[in-house]
C-alpha cells in the first residue's frame, strides 16, 4: 500500500490585493470587519441621535420649568429675589421691633402684607405668591403676628393683586389704595375671629373697638411706607438697558 498523501496546509502568506503586501490568510477578512463595526457604531449613533432619547433632557427642563412656576433663573431674576428678600427682612424688622414697641393707635401695623401685595402688582402673581408664601412664615417665625392663617392671606392676598392687576386694572395709586384697604378689612375679620376664640370674657364690640378697628388703621396709615420703597426697590428691573444706562 502507498502512503496515504498528506493534507496540505493553506498557505501562511499571501499577496494583498489592495498593498500588495504579503499578509496573513487570517487577516484577511480584518478590514472588512473593521469598516462593518464601524458603519454599524455610526448607524446605532445616529439611530440614538433620531431617537426619543434626546428628548429626555427636553422633557427635564420643561418639568424643572414647571418646578420653578415659569420664573426664569438668571442673573437679573438672582438679583432681583435677593432684593426682595432684603425687603422681607427689613419690613419684617420693622413690624416686629420698632413698630411693636411704639405702636400707632395702641396697634402693630402689618408692613408685609402691603409689601407682598406690591410685589403682585409689580411682578405678577407667580413672584407675589411665592414671596408672600415665604413672607408669611417669615412673620411667624419671628413672632410678628399671632394670626396662624398668615400664609392663606398674605398668598390670596399677592396672587389676586396679580392677577387683577394683569387682566382687568392698570396699576395706579387709587387701584393699589383699594387692594390695602380690602386686605385690611380681610385682616380685620381674621384678628376678630382670633381675639373672640383665645380672649376669655372679651365682647364683640369690645374685640371691635379693641383690636380690630386699631389694627386697621394702623395698617392703612401705614401701608403707603412698604408700598412705596418696594416700588422704589423695583423699578429698575422694569427699565430697559437703553434706560438704565441713560439712553432714550
Amino acid at each position: 500500500m502507498g502512503v496515504p498523501p498528506r493534507p496540505t496546509r493553506p498557505p501562511r502568506y499571501r499577496v494583498s490585493s489592495t498593498t500588495g503586501r504579503m499578509v496573513p490568510p487570517n487577516r484577511a477578512g480584518v478590514g472588512k470587519r473593521r469598516s462593518s463595526a464601524k458603519a454599524v457604531r455610526t448607524v446605532t449613533r445616529r439611530i440614538i441621535a433620531e431617537s426619543e432619547i434626546t428628548e429626555v433632557p427636553a422633557r427635564l427642563i420643561d418639568r424643572f420649568n414647571s418646578w420653578r412656576l415659569g420664573i426664569s433663573v438668571d442673573g437679573e431674576t438672582i438679583l432681583k429675589g435677593a432684593v426682595i428678600g432684603v425687603l422681607m427682612v427689613l419690613f419684617t424688622l420693622f413690624q416686629t421691633t420698632l413698630f411693636a414697641r411704639f405702636r400707632p393707635f395702641g396697634a402693630v401695623p402689618d408692613l408685609v402684607l402691603p409689601f407682598v401685595i406690591a410685589v403682585g402688582t409689580l411682578e405678577k402673581e407667580r413672584w407675589g405668591a411665592v414671596t408672600a408664601l415665604i413672607a408669611a412664615f417669615f412673620v411667624d417665625a419671628a413672632g410678628g403676628t399671632e394670626i396662624t392663617l398668615l400664609p392663606i392671606l398674605y398668598v390670596s392676598a399677592a396672587y389676586a393683586a396679580g392677577i387683577l392687576t394683569t387682566h382687568s386694572f392698570r396699576d395706579s395709586v387709587s387701584v393699589a389704595a383699594v387692594y390695602t384697604v380690602t386686605t385690611s378689612a380681610l385682616r380685620g375679620v381674621i384678628t376678630y375671629i382670633i381675639v373672640i376664640l383665645t380672649v376669655h370674657g372679651i365682647t364683640p364690640g369690645e374685640a371691635i373697638l379693641d383690636k380690630v378697628l386699631p389694627e386697621f388703621a394702623a395698617n392703612i396709615v401705614f401701608a403707603a411706607l412698604p408700598q412705596l420703597i418696594t416700588r422704589l426697590a423695583l423699578k429698575p428691573f422694569h427699565k430697559t438697558r437703553a434706560e438704565r444706562v441713560g439712553g432714550i
